[in-house]
């Protein structure tokens, strides 16, 4: 019995999932399909659209067999923590045969070479990089000049704009550190690489089969209800039909509280000692959540950057926090969201799994250690304050951690 793993934001459920979903099932023989799945925060500190049950349930109703929560405090991180506690994860399953993943290149030999790169670290690349941190660059950037420079060297035949494109594209940085966290674990799962259909992930245009997500989004964020129905699978559109959605405009007043309260902000994950004091010096003029955020930019910070910073402030998310987390190996339990009651892989992970499995919340929480519980804690935390946003409003309340039903199918 072949079962793959997906990781996953459903950000929100449309047709390149569908597909994504239908070709791992077919390309790889797999008989099951296990989704490990953001919550109510994605990886570019934004607010899921929908909540993460809603979005559990699509991708159920789509072909695969059980949805896992990766918590949020992995679920907003950089790319390369939110792959690493991603295969951690799903090493600890020990019933996962493939890791598949969406890129944007066919030049996957490349992707792997970068990720060995990356994985190994040699002497020449590790200097390199130090140098260009000692001179104020922020690590993305810094480790991307230095990765250019030292795979250029090694190997001329790399042509330099296919290097840049690939470093260049969400999609594929995502799958350098799939591959990069396979690497360093020694892995015996598989990388199997999708190509992506259709619109790139910040394309805007929804007038075609396979839109992205952000496009989806932006359509839905305009004061009209866009006709979806030729890039979202029909039972995902009836579900939504009937949903609200939240944006990061919502969360505005919430945020702008939270900085009057505080003068340093560096002890939150991610944010240096630079941001914090531009955030410090500028929040006088906030005037809402995205218009900060592009008040804050510079050539150093992207907007996602900046975005994920301000969620983890949000959230409360500490460099201690995740520190912690990484230092006792990320991930000790499984939340299941959802599951398909004819498939049998729910019953194998139980057997394999070197993780406890949560299937009734409280249960768990009143008996886990202290680290299970930090990480709950931080869940807790974050689905409330999505849920009181949602019910500011909406005038309606989301389940909460203690009383949310696993969808099943």
């Amino acid at each position: 019995m072949k079962t793959a793993g997906i990781i996953a934001e459903f950000n929100p459920f449309h047709n390149g999932h569908k597909y994504l979903i239908d070709t791992v099932r077919q390309k790889t023989g797999a008989e099951n399909i296990v989704i490990l799945c953001s919550g109510n925060f994605v990886q570019r500190g934004l607010p899921a659209i929908f909540d993460k049950s809603l979005r559990s349930k699509t991708a159920i109703e789509n072909g695969a067999d059980v949805v896992f929560e990766l918590p949020v405090c992995y679920s907003t991180a950089s790319a390369e923590t939110f792959a690493t506690s991603s295969v951690s994860f799903f090493n600890k399953l020990n019933s996962i045969d493939y890791l598949c993943f969406g890129c944007e290149t066919e030049n996957t030999k490349l992707l792997e070479e970068i990720a060995h790169v990356l994985a190994d670290e040699p002497t020449e690349y590790r200097d390199s990089l130090l140098e260009n941190l000692k001179s104020g660059m922020t690590f993305p950037k810094a480790r991307g000049i230095s990765l250019k420079k030292y795979m250029l060297s090694k190997n001329p035949a790399i042509i330099q704009e296919d290097f840049d494109n690939i470093i260049s594209s969400s999609n594929n940085i995502l799958a350098i550190e799939y591959l990069k966290a396979l690497y360093k674990t020694s892995s015996k799962i598989k990388a199997f690489f999708i190509k992506r259909q259709g619109a790139g992930y910040n394309d805007t245009n929804i007038n075609m089969e396979f839109a992205s997500a952000s496009g989806i989004r932006n359509a839905l964020s305009d004061n009209h209800t866009p006709d979806l129905s030729s890039v979202i699978p029909a039972n995902s559109l009836s579900l939504y039909s009937k949903a609200e959605p939240i944006f990061l405009k919502h969360f505005s007043e919430i945020l702008g509280y939270i900085l009057l309260q505080e003068s340093d902000f560096t002890k939150y994950s991610d944010v240096s000692d630079f941001l914090s004091n531009r955030i410090n010096n500028l929040k006088g003029n906030y005037t809402g959540y995205e218009d900060f955020i592009s008040m804050l930019q510079s050539k150093n910070y992207t907007y996602a950057g900046i975005s994920r910073c301000l969620c983890h402030i949000l959230l409360g998310i500490t460099k201690a926090d995740m520190d912690y987390f990484k230092d006792n190996d990320y991930l000790k339990f499984g939340r299941l969201l959802a599951f398909r009651k004819d498939s049998g892989v729910l019953s194998a992970i139980k057997n394999n799994s070197n993780i406890n499995l949560i299937s009734k919340f409280s249960d768990y929480y009143s008996v886990c250690d202290d680290f299970d519980r930090k990480i709950l804690d931080i869940n807790i935390k974050a689905d409330s304050i999505y849920r009181m946003v949602y019910a500011n409003k909406y005038k309606k309340e989301l389940s909460t951690e203690f009383n949310r039903k696993i969808i099943i199918q």
